[in-house]
C-alpha cells in the first residue's frame, strides 16, 4: 500500500524495500522478531516539541532518546515529547505509525548517527508497513540533520 512516505522516496528515485507484518502490539523487538532483521536495525520515530515547535527525532527502538542531545541538535534550549493527542495533528500519522518522512507539516528530522552507513527500518507511516533504507538517503530524502540522540 501506497504511503506518504513512499510516494516521496518513489518521486526522489530513493531505493526501499517496503516489508510488511501483523501489526499487534508494536515494539522494536516484536517488528525486528516479525520481519526476520536485527533488533537494532528498527528505528522508533518520535514527535518532540520546544515551545510551539515541532520536531521529528529517530532513534534505535533499543535506545532511550536524549532530550538534551536533541535541543543541542536543534539549537534550542529544551524538548520534551509532544503530547500523544498533538502526533496524528502534527505528523498525519497515527500514533505507533509516525514515518520521518512524508509528513503533513515540514519537521526537522534528526536521525540518530548510529544509522550512518547502515541499512535501518522505519516506519512507512501505516501500521504493520516497515521501510527498510539506507540511512544515508533516509537522511536525505527527510532534508534531515545527523545528531547524537541516544542516552
Amino acid at each position: 500500500m501506497r504511503t506518504p512516505a513512499t510516494d516521496l522516496l518513489d518521486r526522489l528515485g530513493i531505493g526501499y524495500r517496503l516489508l510488511a507484518y501483523d501489526e499487534v502490539e508494536k515494539t522494536a523487538l516484536e517488528v525486528a522478531r516479525k520481519l526476520g532483521i536485527a533488533l537494532d536495525q528498527v528505528y522508533k520515530t518520535l514527535l518532540c516539541r520546544s515551545g510551539t515547535a515541532y520536531a521529528l527525532a529517530v532513534v534505535p527502538g533499543t535506545a532511550e532518546l536524549s532530550l538534551r542531545g536533541l535541543a543541542r541538535a536543534w539549537g534550542r534550549s529544551d524538548a520534551q515529547m509532544a503530547d500523544p493527542s498533538d502526533i496524528q495533528r502534527i505528523t498525519g500519522y497515527v500514533r505507533g505509525s509516525v514515518s520521518p518522512l512524508g509528513a503533513k507539516r515540514e519537521l526537522p528530522v534528526f536521525l540518530d548517527v548510529s544509522a550512518q552507513g547502515r541499512t535501518v527500518a522505519v516506519s512507512a507511516g501505516r501500521r504493520g508497513q516497515e521501510l527498510l533504507i539506507a540511512g544515508d538517503d533516509l537522511l536525505r530524502a527527510a532534508g534531515g540533520s545527523w545528531a547524537a540522540l541516544c542516552r
